[in-house]
């Protein structure tokens, strides 16, 4: 409906002006424009009540052209504000309001104004703050992530701390099975129908032999916490280098490993001096026929000899 009214309007002024164009080739009469421009004003008026202001615009601009009137500015801008260009009515209820300020219609032009102007500033606040919730919605997303990042990162933590408790504790009992091995062979035992004719044993040799296997046990205890010990300081060389990262699962292991350390050295050495001296009894035994009965004791984190009848 309103492309026929642009039609029609289109139309009616065209016939109302092509007379004098074909009597006269010159530009109109003032007369004439102020007559020209008023059939583009009713044009504009009818337009714009139809709801075709588009069509309004463009007859108020060109009325505006022949006869620059303020109140063609008005007619603009109130068609253009109609028409949603909220821009161009600010600019033209102003450019009005510079013009005439005293206008007739110049209070309705400032009350206009305000109130564009006041969306505008509306629109921007809510813009703001739409922006200020994205920036918050990111931020809170990013604080997620990292929280994500940092708790599986302390579950690689835990789970390379359980497995160097699970590999100490495997070192730990190979350490303590090391001793109870090499003492736990027993004698060779002959044949009962030989035991007639086969030759008394030498006082002693059981003892030289548990010295024996209780300093070879000792000796590997010693190696082990020599071993660990190794570990326990290159951890520390690897904690201590400039710009080091702090990791509790690296502090932790050093330090078993540093206890295993002592304990292997300590108790290798314990189990060397316990094997001397199962080797002495024993030489000493094969020399003065004394019965002395010796017997290691080993238990955690000590070590001894059980001595039992009447020494040389």
């Amino acid at each position: 409906m309103n492309r026929v009214l642009r039609l029609l309007l289109l139309g009616a002024i065209g016939a109302g002006v092509a007379p004098g164009a074909a009597l006269a080739q010159s530009a109109p009469a003032p007369v004439e424009k102020k007559q020209l421009a008023r059939q583009y004003v009713d044009a504009g008026l009818a337009a714009q009540d139809s709801g075709d202001y588009e069509t309004a615009i463009t007859f108020y601009l060109k009325a505006y052209r022949l006869v620059p009137h303020p109140a063609l500015l008005f007619n603009m801008a109130q068609a253009h504000r109609l028409a949603g260009h909220v821009d161009q009515a600010l600019s033209l209820y102003k450019q009005y309001l510079s013009e005439d300020p005293g206008g007739a219609h110049a209070r309705t032009a400032r009350e206009l104004v305000s109130e564009i102007e006041a969306r505008k500033a509306d629109d921007a606040r809510k813009a703001d703050e739409a922006r200020k919730a994205e920036a918050a919605r990111n931020a809170e997303a990013a604080r997620n992530a990292e929280a994500a990042r940092n708790a599986e990162s302390a579950r690689d933590a835990e789970a390379a701390r359980q497995a160097n408790d699970a590999h100490d504790a495997r070192a730990i009992e190979v350490a303590a099975a090391a001793p109870s091995t090499a003492t736990a062979a027993d004698p060779p035992v002959g044949d009962v129908r030989d035991t007639a004719s086969q030759a008394p044993p030498q006082p002693g040799r059981l003892l030289r032999i548990a010295g024996l296997a209780t300093g070879a046990g000792g000796a590997a205890a010693i190696f082990t916490g020599i071993g660990f010990g190794l570990h326990a300081r290159s951890l520390s060389s690897d904690l201590s280098r400039h710009n080091a990262a702090y990791d509790p699962a690296k502090i932790h292991a050093g330090e078993r490993a540093n206890t295993i350390a002592i304990v292997g050295i300590a108790g290798g050495a314990a189990l060397i001096a316990t094997g001397a001296a199962l080797y002495w009894w024993g030489h000493l035994q094969g020399r003065a026929g004394a019965r002395v009965s010796l017997a290691p004791l080993v238990v955690s984190r000590t070590a001894g000899l059980v001595v039992s009848g009447a020494l040389p």
